[in-house]
């Protein structure tokens, strides 16, 4: 009996006692890893980010053949506004998702056309401006490369980033200032921006911190590919594991992006646009003032819908691009294939926007971080020459003429395909930008609802406003 009852009185629950604190003890342990590995997993899985520099126009500067870095500096020449409008009319539908232009006024103003065309305001950063030339300001550019070009070539070529330019910085001063300009605009949520710069912080930065180029690629670029006036490079990657050259004035580096993935980035481009077109509608209601909310939802459907338009329009550039290489591929078997356009891209396109009800639904799905095309495995290099030779069959079988050395090419059914795939990846776009325009008007249609309740419960103050009152309200509403 004594010992049944120190059993029931006392040894179970000691047992107990210590079975909770060792699982205790445990939990503790794994929350303790839990967040470690949460802390180190955003270093492993930074999402990528797209920035393409562009050189600025001609300039007053260029014209008189000497070097001149000053800040503000002169202004662009009536040829450098030429060409200011003619890169947005070549860049512009890659749809960015921010614009930005260096502290110095010609950046500023070639980057004027392309905010007109995608309707986003240029945002001047600091880090972005030229190489200050110091001593060297004011000279003949003709002798640059023995006198104010020496050190950023060190810098470049040789990791000699302690190498100063007389009267002016040196390598470790001007590489954090661009790469802290960038880390603004990672931060801010852009991964598609457009950057307007000059041509010696983007050829040299890039050179210094492009991880795929080698020193005889630098070495080549530098003597025969030198930007140009409005000569563009585009970089991916992120501040944390680094950047990669994809494409240096129409000279790529790393592989074509797959189509799903141009999709993507202008999907996350898209839904960013879409949030901040409801923001100022909910931050309108923090205002309880029915007129601005009015406003607000006025305004969102009208942004949301240009945001809609430009994501269409990106597309189908892509789309036009794409089906071009592939009927240039059809006439030259030889020439590097291209992704093959295929009657599944409908169905990738409702993978990346599904049918849903609300744009906050919509949304959901997209903080999946985009494909990199830098992890395309180096493998499928290797079967080049199989696909080539699928291609060239592909080609042959649907009734092209012979592709072999010496025959014309005269038009078969590839050429009829391929037409024939763009159709069908176009329809299947238009049919997403009609779902996306479903769902935007949806959305706003419960926020006018939500509005109407607020005018509503606004009071007398509020509701019992004059004649005058209420024309201002309709004017307002319709700007």
């Amino acid at each position: 009996m004594d010992r049944h009852s120190k059993f029931d009185n006392g040894a179970v629950p000691a047992v107990r006692r210590r079975s909770r604190t060792t699982w205790r003890a445990l939990g503790i342990v794994l929350t303790a890893f839990g967040f470690f590995v949460m802390s180190v997993l955003p270093a492993w899985a930074a999402e990528n980010m797209r920035v393409t520099f562009v050189r600025h126009g001609q300039s007053a500067g260029n014209t008189s053949g000497n070097i001149d870095t000053s800040t503000p500096g002169p202004s662009l020449t009536p040829l450098g506004r030429e060409q200011a409008q003619a890169v947005a009319d070549k860049l512009g539908d890659n749809n960015y998702d921010a614009i930005y232009a260096s502290q110095m006024i010609r950046t500023q103003q070639t980057a004027e056309p392309m905010s007109a065309y995608l309707g986003l305001p240029i945002q001047v950063l600091p880090g972005l401006q030229e190489i200050e030339a110091g001593d060297y300001e004011g000279t003949p550019e003709s002798g640059a490369l023995g006198g104010y070009l020496q050190s950023p070539i060190a810098w470049a070529f040789a990791g000699q980033l302690g190498a100063r330019i007389p009267g002016s910085i040196d390598g470790n001063e001007f590489d954090a200032r661009v790469d802290g300009a960038l880390k603004t605009m990672y931060d801010k949520g852009d991964r598609n921006a457009v950057v307007f710069s000059h041509g010696g912080t983007i050829m040299f930065w890039t050179m210094m911190n492009a991880k795929n180029l080698t020193l005889a690629e630098k070495g080549m670029l530098l003597s025969q590919h030198a930007l140009g006036n409005t000569d563009y490079v585009v970089i991916e990657g992120n501040p944390e594991d680094g950047w990669t050259l994809v494409d240096w004035n129409g000279q790529r580096f790393s592989p074509e992006p797959t189509f799903g993935h141009e999709v993507g980035v202008q999907m996350r481009t898209l839904t960013r646009q879409l949030e901040a077109a409801m923001k100022q509608v909910t931050d309108s209601f923090a205002t309880g003032d029915v007129i601005k909310v009015a406003t607000a939802i006025n305004r969102s459907v009208a942004d949301a819908s240009f945001s809609v338009a430009k994501f269409n329009r990106a597309i189908n550039a892509e789309v036009i691009k794409r089906v071009g290489k592939t009927i240039d591929q059809a006439r030259n078997p030889d020439s590097d294939p291209v992704p093959e356009l295929t009657d599944k891209v409908s169905e990738t396109v409702k993978y990346i926007v599904p049918d849903t009800g609300s744009a906050t639904d919509m949304l959901k799905p997209l903080n999946a971080v985009v494909p990199d095309p830098k992890d395309t495995p180096e493998s499928a290099g290797s079967g080049r020459d199989n696909v080539t030779q699928k291609v060239t069959s592909s080609v042959r079988g649907n009734g092209a003429s012979d592709l072999t050395a010496g025959n014309m090419v005269r038009p078969g059914k590839a050429f009829t395909d391929a037409k024939r795939a763009g159709e069908q990846v176009r329809t299947a776009l238009s049919d997403t930008a009609d779902q996306l325009r479903s769902t935007v008007k949806s959305s706003l249609g419960g926020i006018t609802g939500a509005a109407k309740k607020v005018s509503e419960t606004a009071g007398a103050p509020s509701a019992s406003r004059d004649t005058a009152g209420s024309e201002k309200a309709s004017a307002d509403s319709d700007s």
